[in-house]
C-alpha cells in the first residue's frame, strides 16, 4: 500500500517545496483562513477566502500546482461567495495522505467527504487541469452537492493527450535540467496574464514540486460518452487555443455534444496556464446566466 501513497522524495525537497509553496500562497488576497478537514484518506488543508450570500465556490487546482495557482482569481471569484480552495491529498502541500486514491471513484468520494466535512450543501466547483478532470469526475459520479461544474483544459477528460506533450514531459523529468525543465513548462503554462513576480513563485513552486514529489495519484482518466452525458449540472468547458496538451478543438466538440447543459469556449492564443482576464470573467458571468436561468438556484 505504501508505494500508491504520494510522498515528498526526502526532507530537504519537502523544506524546499513548502518554503515555495508559502511564498507562492502570499500572492493570495487577505484576509485567508484555513481549515483542515478529515477525510478516509488522509487530512486536507483547504484555504479560505470571503464570504457572503452566494452559493460557494470550491477550487480544483492542477497537479503539482497547489491551492497558490487561484492567487489571481480568488477576489473575482469571491465577490459576494465564499471561496475555498483544495489542497489536494496525494500533491505536494500541507494535505497529508494516508490512503490510496486508485479510481476514479475514489477520487469522488475523497472530494464528497471534503464537501461534507466543509459542511456545503451546495458549491460550484472549478478545476484547472487535472482539477478540471476532478471537478467534472465528481459532477459525474456525485452530482448532489455541484450547483455547476467549471473546466479549464482538463487533460484526457474530453480528447487525448498531444503525443507532443507525453514526449516533452517525459524528456523534461529524465533530463535532470532545470533550465530544460524550466524552458518546456513555461511554453507549456504560456503567458497568463498573471503578474510576472506572482507568476515567477508560481513556476518556482510547481517545479520543485515535479522534481521533490512523488505523486501516486490515479492518472486523469477519459471520461466515457455515458459519464459526460451524466453531467446534468450546468457547466463551462474552457479550453486554450494554443494548448500543448490536447486538441482544443476536439474537445470543445466533444464536450458540446455530450455534456447536457454546456458552454464549450475555446480561449484564443491560450495555453495550459489559465489566462487571468478570461477565467475571471468568464466564470462570474457563468454563474449569472445559471442564476437567471428558470429555475436557477446557483
Amino acid at each position: 500500500m505504501g508505494a500508491r501513497v504520494s510522498s515528498f522524495a526526502d526532507d530537504a525537497a519537502r523544506a524546499r517545496i513548502l518554503g515555495a509553496y508559502d511564498a507562492a500562497m502570499a500572492f493570495w488576497p487577505e484576509p485567508r483562513g484555513r481549515q483542515d478537514v478529515a477525510t478516509s484518506f488522509g487530512s486536507t488543508r483547504v484555504h479560505t477566502y470571503g464570504g457572503g450570500p452566494g452559493t460557494p465556490v470550491v477550487l480544483l487546482h492542477g497537479q503539482s500546482a497547489t491551492p497558490a495557482e487561484w492567487a489571481p482569481h480568488v477576489a473575482a471569484l469571491g465577490e459576494g461567495r465564499p471561496v475555498l480552495a483544495v489542497d489536494r491529498v496525494g500533491e505536494p502541500g500541507y494535505s497529508t495522505q494516508s490512503a490510496p486514491i486508485a479510481t476514479a471513484e475514489e477520487t469522488a468520494s475523497w472530494l464528497e467527504e471534503v464537501l461534507a466535512g466543509l459542511g456545503l450543501e451546495r458549491a460550484h466547483l472549478v478545476g484547472h487541469s487535472y482539477g478540471g478532470w476532478v471537478a467534472l469526475n465528481h459532477a459525474a459520479r456525485k452530482p448532489a452537492r455541484v450547483a455547476s461544474v467549471a473546466a479549464y483544459d482538463p487533460p484526457r477528460a474530453l480528447a487525448p493527450l498531444r503525443a507532443g506533450f507525453v514526449l516533452g514531459a517525459v524528456a523534461s523529468m529524465l533530463s535532470g535540467s532545470e533550465k530544460f525543465q524550466r524552458r518546456w513548462f513555461t511554453a507549456l503554462i504560456g503567458d497568463t496574464g498573471a503578474d510576472p513576480e506572482e507568476a515567477e513563485a508560481q513556476t518556482h513552486l510547481s517545479l520543485e514540486a515535479m522534481r521533490g514529489f512523488r505523486v501516486r495519484l490515479l492518472p486523469p482518466q477519459r471520461m466515457s460518452d455515458e459519464e459526460l452525458r451524466s453531467v446534468t449540472a450546468p457547466a463551462l468547458i474552457l479550453l486554450g487555443g494554443a494548448d500543448r496538451v490536447m486538441d482544443s478543438e476536439r474537445a470543445r466538440e466533444r464536450a458540446g455534444r455530450l455534456i447536457p447543459d454546456v458552454r464549450a469556449e475555446i480561449v484564443p492564443g491560450a495555453g495550459h496556464g489559465i489566462p487571468v482576464k478570461a477565467l475571471n470573467r468568464r466564470v462570474p458571468e457563468f454563474w449569472r446566466e445559471v442564476e437567471a436561468a428558470p429555475g436557477g438556484q446557483a
